[in-house]
């Protein structure tokens, strides 16, 4: 089995999309009117890129900054794209 794409949304009404494509980890997160606001791709085997990744989603769509315990939540789930 295989996860294609995850779609998120926070408290801030602001939408992440992350998906693996060719050989990234791409994100694309969009504000409340679907504007897009930052696209981000990292690479699917370097750990500290996708928690850097996790960092920005977490805050995005939190609105804050968040403890290591949100961060890791979108990191689990970051982790399903990688190799």
């Amino acid at each position: 089995m295989k996860v294609k794409t995850i779609t998120l949304e926070g408290e801030t009404g602001y939408i992440a999309t992350i998906s693996r494509e060719d050989k990234s980890i791409v994100c694309h997160i969009a504000d409340k009117n679907g504007t897009s606001v930052n696209i981000h791709l990292v690479s699917p085997d370097d750990r500290d890129d996708q928690f850097s990744l996790a960092e920005c989603i977490q805050f995005q769509l939190d609105g804050c900054r968040g403890t290591n315990s949100m961060k890791h939540e979108y990191f689990r789930l970051i982790t399903l794209f990688a190799d």
